[in-house]
Formats: C-alpha cells, structure tokens, sequence
C-alpha cells in the first residue's frame, strides 16, 4: 500500500515538473498534449457528438495551450488539467454558439446512433442515446459542460468546481437541477412519442 502511495507520489511529481518546464521547453509541452489529447479529445466528442469536429476543437484548444503555457500561472499537474478543461470547455462552447450546425450535428448524432441500434438484438439495454442527446442540447451550453465532466468523463464535484473556478456545494445544486430539467425534457419526449 506505502510503495503504490509512493509510486504515485511520485509519478505526479514528475508531471508537475513537466508542467513547469513546458512553459519554456516544447519537448514537455509535447509530452503534456501526448497525456492529454485522448482525454481533451474524449470531452469534446461528448460535447459535441462528432468525431470531426472534435478533432477541430481539441486541435483548437491545444493551440490555446501553446500560445498561453507562458503565461500559465500553475505549477501542479492539477492546476494544468484545470485550465485545460477550462479551454476545452470554452471552446466547445464557443463551437456550438457560433455554429449554425448545431442541428445538423444533433441529427447526424440521432442517425448513428439508430443506425447502431437498429443493429442491436436487445433494445432494452441500451438507453435512447438520440433522445437523451436531443434533451442534452436544450440545456444551456454552461450546463452541457456540467452533464458532460461528470458523466462522460466521470470526474469528482470537487474537480468540476475547479475547472468552472465555482465552490463544490455550487456545483451539486446546479447539477441536481440541471438533472431535474432533464428528466422533465425526456418525459415531454417520451410522452410525446406515444
């Protein structure tokens, strides 16, 4: 149990050392975006149900990386997945609000995943993905973020406060309402399939 704690002790304190350096070596700041891209790459597909566009906002946000890491005022790896998120979450953002393709990536969300499921034997495990989708895109784009870093890339309340900069006990209410007006959209949706 002592040599895991250690181990990983010490893993992150390589990390940290590479965030600091990264802001003047670009072999460190290479090594972050090798640890990160998946991840980053990951969020954004949740966010905006497309690999494609993914690709282009992961590619967008870490150029935002690159041309701020000097200014970048954390030393932990902690601090640096905080302001990472935070950009990949401002990006996607701004994707979707300055995008008139929402719907069309909704659709094309709703067609890949009816295809998936018309090819499945048992519809009774798999959840309505397109309805869930559809029901996500009505929340606010501060409240997709929420949705997405707590169920798709499962992180804790305490890391979601850090990356929106709001207190943890913020972060649970909104959720917990954010959830409320979810089930209120899929059963109008459910309701109105019948």
């Amino acid at each position: 149990m002592m040599v895991g704690a250690m181990a990983k002790s010490v893993e992150r304190t390589d990390i940290d050392g590479l965030v600091q350096r990264a802001r003047v070596e670009a072999e460190a700041l290479s090594q972050l975006y090798e640890l990160y891209y998946e991840r980053i790459f990951r969020f954004c597909v949740h966010r905006l149900f497309s690999k494609e566009t993914a690709e282009d906002v992961t590619s967008a946000v870490f150029l935002k990386v690159a041309s701020g890491i000097r200014s970048f005022g954390g030393r932990t790896e902690r601090d640096f997945r905080n302001w990472l998120y935070a950009i990949a979450a401002n990006q996607a953002n701004a994707y979707i609000r300055k995008s008139s393709r929402r719907q069309r990536l909704l659709a094309q969300a709703v067609m890949s995943m009816r295809a998936t499921a018309a090819n499945s034997a048992d519809y009774s495990v798999e959840p309505d993905w397109p309805m869930l989708y559809a029901a996500i895109l009505k929340l606010k784009p501060e409240h997709q973020t929420i949705i997405t870093l707590r169920f798709f890339e499962n992180l804790k309340f305490e890391q979601i406060a850090e990356i929106l900069d709001a207190r943890e006990a913020t972060v649970r209410v909104t959720l917990h309402r954010i959830l409320k007006k979810l089930r209120k959209y899929l059963q109008a949706s459910f309701e109105g399939e019948a």
